[in-house]
């Protein structure tokens, strides 16, 4: 998998919406609602 580098204020607000869970699947739901909100067809 990639690596990709985020400023600190950005990590931190991953980390707040993660709510505890592991950062790369809260990471993956995000992709997946951005990419369902801007293809509504799926």
């Amino acid at each position: 998998m990639p690596e990709i580098q985020v400023s600190d204020s950005l990590y931190s607000q991953l980390e707040e919406v993660s709510d505890g869970r592991d950062l790369d699947a809260a990471m993956w739901e995000m992709v997946y609602l951005f990419q369902r909100g801007n293809n509504p067809s799926e």
